[in-house]
Formats: C-alpha cells, sequence, structure tokens
C-alpha cells in the first residue's frame, strides 16, 4: 500500500494499538477520524487517516503488520550512559563524551532541557562552535524557580535566566534561545519544576539522562542515561518540548 508510507509517523504503541483493535473488532473501518478519535487515539491523526481510511479490515491489518515488521528489523539499540566509578567489565558510555559527540556532529539543531546549569561552559562549548560554525539553532528549556509574592516578573526572570549566561555561557553570540515553564510566573503552592535532562539532535538522536548540566552531574555523581539513535522517538521527543511553545505552555525569554 502506498498509503503505509505515511505510518512512519506514527509511534510503534499507536500502532500496536490499532492492530489489536482491528484483530479483536473493537475497532471496525471505515477508519476515519471520528472512529479513530473514538477509539481514544488523540495524536498523528492525520496520518493514520490518510493510510487507512478507505480499507476494509484485512488491508489495514497488513499495512500495519508490514509497519511494524519494518520497525522491528531496523529497531535500534539503546546505549547505556554513565557518570561515575564503575566495575572493571562496565560497557557504559560516558555522559560528558556523549554529550560532546552530539553537540560536535549537530548539523541543524539542537533542544536541550536542563534542570540544573552550574559552570557548563566545558560541556556547551562544543555547541557554541556549531552554532557559530554552523549556524546551527539551539533552543535550551532551563527550570526557574517559581516567583514569590510581591516579586516583579522582569526581574525574576532577569535573575535566573541572567545566571544562566553569566555561569554557563561565557561565550557570547550566537546564544540559544532560552524558554522556562509559564507556571514559573504564578506563586505557588502547588509548586513545579522543569525537572528534565535530555537532548535531541538534528530530531534524530535522543538522549535522555539523569545528569544535571554541573561538573557534578558530568563528572563526579552516579548518573545513569540512555542515546538512542532513532528519528521516530527523537522526532517524538522534540515534538513534546516545541508542543509546548506552540500551546503557550513555555515561553521564551527574550533579553532587553
Amino acid at each position: 500500500m502506498a498509503e503505509r508510507a505515511s505510518l512512519r509517523e506514527v509511534s510503534t504503541a499507536t500502532l500496536e494499538q490499532l492492530r489489536e483493535g482491528l484483530f479483536s473488532g473493537r475497532l471496525k473501518p471505515p477508519l476515519d477520524r471520528a472512529a479513530l478519535v473514538g477509539f481514544g487515539l488523540r495524536h498523528q491523526l492525520d496520518a493514520l487517516e490518510g493510510a487507512l481510511a478507505g480499507h476494509k479490515t484485512p488491508a489495514c491489518l497488513t499495512a500495519l503488520d508490514v509497519a511494524l515488521s519494518e520497525r522491528a528489523l531496523r529497531a535500534p539499540t539503546p546505549e547505556l550512559v554513565w557518570t561515575g566509578p564503575e566495575a572493571t567489565s562496565a560497557t557504559a558510555r560516558d555522559t560528558a563524551v556523549v554529550l560532546r559527540e552530539l553537540f560536535e556532529g549537530a548539523r541543524e539543531s539542537v533542544i536541550l532541557a536542563g534542570y540544573r546549569f552550574d559552570h557548563a561552559e566545558s560541556v556547551l562549548a562544543p555547541l557554541h562552535g556549531r552554532m557559530r560554525d554552523k549556524a546551527v539553532e539551539a533552543r535550551f528549556f532551563v527550570d526557574v524557580p517559581q516567583i514569590e509574592r510581591g516579586v516583579d516578573v522582569s526581574a525574576h526572570l532577569a535573575r535566573h535566566l541572567g545566571a544562566f549566561h553569566a555561569n554557563s555561557w561565557p561565550f557570547g553570540e550566537p546564544r540559544p534561545r532560552l524558554f522556562y515553564d509559564k507556571r514559573a510566573l504564578t506563586p505557588g503552592p502547588p509548586y513545579c519544576s522543569l525537572h528534565a535532562k535530555c537532548v535531541v539532535v538534528d530530531g534524530a538522536r535522543a538522549f535522555v539522562s539523569s545528569a544535571n548540566f554541573t561538573q557534578r552531574g558530568q563528572e563526579r555523581n552516579i548518573e545513569v542515561g540512555v542515546l538512542i539513535d532513532d528519528p521516530t522517538f527523537a522526532g517524538f521527543l522534540a515534538g513534546q518540548w516545541l508542543g509546548l511553545v506552540e500551546s503557550g505552555l513555555c515561553l521564551e525569554h527574550r533579553a532587553p
């Protein structure tokens, strides 16, 4: 089926859910938008409708089986990434080395989310080099503590995001675009934080870690992460962050 190509945009979990629904009879054609929503799906509806609408159950099952088989054949092997002491038989890759390789290999874009930055210039210097030499666009999602009552919003943002530039981005231009959780501008309780620590490079490679962008997190703590060389997963992770911006849930800080 020519339409099967559009299923590349759809997560494996969704494809498996659809196949189970069709096979069990809980989901029946025509698989138009209304049927998909009624089945509980909310994402990738254009791709699903374009690939499956107008086809009977056997044809839909065939398309789903082929798509799932192709993914099983090319399933990436996640790499274990580690900071801290290791046994002599360990095979994990070093956190700082992985980040350096990711940044040095960036061609178009980097999305980075970090809970804490502290003198991270040694980690971020390769990224600045790619931004300077190859016009790589970088978007950083940075934690800003929730504001206290009576504090000026502009001063609060300048204090915390200005500290990022002073302590972790001493390179000057070009600079990453900085985003923060909109909820930081509302005094608590309840309290929240942007606690994620991950990187997406060129929408194709993703790194998720427990390590902050600090010397301790990169060199001294025990931290664990995973590097996934998979455009499907990386695209979904990037889409989560960009979706927060598009929906106004994360705001961009523009320095005066």
